[in-house]
């Protein structure tokens, strides 16, 4: 992607009206939208055809909305997929693809040395929150970003673990994000102890797990905790129907990346990066209904302000699928990359369409396992890894410890779905393979030159010279008893405060176009370009 862009123009929408004023008539007709985000889990789920999941709830979802069976991260793991789900760009082709840039234990590690950074995309990109800010939307997020880079303050009306859509001017409408990370990979060995729902004599193991009291256990253990997100999702719509708004409220509910056991979370693979995702809509369209078209996380964002009634940006790299905006052409192929996770480092790339996988090695001779400290926690982790130095695994079983792969890796996941069996020397796919190679190709070549080089290489292209860029000071400008907002930087989203409010005391609003204020007021106001530091916070 050309980074020499120019600096986004200024929203043409209506500033937010503050707290007290009229709510204008489109606002009063804008759907509200609740997205539930739960952590590290793949499609087990009943709805999804799960025998042993206990998923009343979602199932009931599922049968008010419509269930996508082909949604997928662009990598196994959160940092860089909630880069994609913030931005709706690709991760590797603004910084963000190595497993959160901005840990201080980076350093420690013997592969990277790399000292910590936040991403930098280009200057046009925005967290999307902010369209639906300047739309007149009241922002929240309970809790998590994780973006690989510092939520910048104009991205959300409220963010934290108090943020609450209920706290919002009364009518106004809302879209709320609640993050559930009771299914978190960590909460195997950190719940290991709560009464299971789930036995571990009924788990069905995959063939790549051997069949012992530790892996049937750990199973046992994500399938409880599956269990209990479920009755955590049901509490969050049940707060929406008390209120009254059930009836205009889109809910999104999805997992913010596959997992969370081994030869999951951070795999290229299906189990890692292919998630289950529903929405239901007020009036129910679509009730129990399933699309099996190809979809991406970066499709998310533009799809979320299609439902608003909100034009995507052009520098999108997502398409929506849902709302008024809707491509009529979906997606023949996704992608995805794996590069660093946590203290490992690896690379890899990915393309793959509704029938096969294509996968390069860029470090062949590896195996996919990386012996990462943090997944090493999980019991059933450190029992795999000791019967394969044992020599006790089958082929099945082994294949994700051998360092053995090969430079590309090509599976029919139509008839190999946990993908055992690489194709790529396979005659009978030569054509299939060429095929994807060549959108593989095509799809490095338009997006990732910022994925070419080296993470050291990439934090000082980002942070030149070492040390991270400062916003430019917001600069006051008065025309016609109205006050006008700008930065010198590139890009810069700028918040401002009258009398040290927004819509209550603390808060800050998102500068969109020139206000009134009357005698005596007092404005603050401060600028933020993603990646860069925070500006000075300057007084009128």
């Amino acid at each position: 992607m050309n980074r020499k862009t120019t600096m986004l123009q200024a929203f043409l929408l209506p500033v937010i009206p503050l707290c007290g004023q009229h709510l204008s008539a489109q606002q009063k007709t804008q759907p509200n939208i609740l997205c539930v985000v739960c952590e590290d889990i793949s499609p087990f789920l009943g709805c999804y055809g799960d025998p042993v999941a206990q998923t009343p709830n979602l199932d009931r979802l599922a049968s008010e909305g419509v269930r996508f069976t082909r949604m997928y991260t662009t990598v196994g793991v959160s940092a860089p997929s909630r880069a994609a789900l913030i931005t709706g760009m690709y991760p590797s082709s603004i910084g963000a693809n190595n497993m959160r840039t901005s840990t201080n234990t980076l350093k420690s590690s013997p592969e990277t040395g790399v000292l910590p950074y936040e991403a930098v995309p280009p200057p046009e990109v925005k967290c999307y929150t902010e369209y639906l800010r300047a739309a007149g939307y009241y922002c929240t997020n309970n809790a998590k970003t994780d973006y690989q880079f510092k939520s910048p303050v104009t991205a959300w009306d409220e963010n934290g673990n108090k943020a609450h859509w209920k706290n919002r001017p009364e009518g106004m409408p809302f879209f709320a994000i609640f993050n559930l990370n009771v299914t978190h990979e960590s909460q195997i060995w950190e719940r290991a102890n709560e009464p299971l729902t789930t036995r571990p004599e009924e788990v069905m193991l995959p063939p790549y797990y051997p069949d012992n009291a530790i892996v049937r256990r750990d199973m046992a253990i994500m399938y409880s905790n599956i269990h209990e997100m479920d009755k955590q999702v049901a509490q969050l719509i049940q707060e929406v129907e008390d209120a009254g708004l059930l009836d205009n409220t889109i809910i999104i509910w999805y997992s913010d990346n596959g997992g969370p056991l081994p030869r999951g979370k951070r795999e290229l693979y299906e189990t890692g990066t292919n998630v289950p995702f529903m929405v239901r809509y007020p009036d129910r369209k679509g009730s129990a209904t399933v699309d099996d078209n190809l979809h991406m996380f970066l499709d998310i964002p533009a799809s979320i302000l299609s439902l608003a009634g909100i034009r995507p940006p052009a520098y999108m790299h997502g398409q929506a699928f849902l709302g008024q905006y809707k491509k009529k052409k979906g997606r023949e192929y996704v992608y995805g990359a794996r590069n660093r996770m946590d203290e490992a480092v690896d690379k890899q790339g990915a393309a793959r369409d509704k029938q096969f996988r294509y996968i390069r090695n860029y470090m062949p001779g590896r195996s996919d396992f990386l012996n990462n400290a943090y997944q090493s926690n999980i019991p059933m982790t450190r029992n795999m890894l000791e019967l394969y130095r044992q020599g006790k695994l089958n082929d099945a079983q082994s294949k994700w410890f051998k360092p053995d792969r090969k430079r590309e890796e090509f599976y029919n996941v139509q008839k190999d779905p946990y993908e055992l069996n690489n194709l790529i020397d396979d005659p009978a796919y030569h054509k299939e393979i060429t095929r994807l190679r060549k959108a593989y190709d095509a799809w490095d070549k338009h997006y990732n030159a910022w994925w070419q080089p080296d993470e050291r290489t990439l934090r000082s292209m980002m942070w030149p010279g070492g040390e991270q860029p400062v916003t430019k000071d917001p600069v006051f400008m008065e025309k016609e008893g109205k006050i006008a907002l700008r930065s010198a930087t590139p890009g810069a989203s700028i918040a401002y405060q009258i009398n040290g409010n927004g819509y209550k005391k603390g808060q800050w609003l998102l500068y969109t176009v020139p206000f009134s204020v009357k005698p005596g007021d007092v404005v603050t106001a401060k600028a933020i370009r993603i990646g860069y530091k925070e500006s000075e916070v300057v007084t009128r």
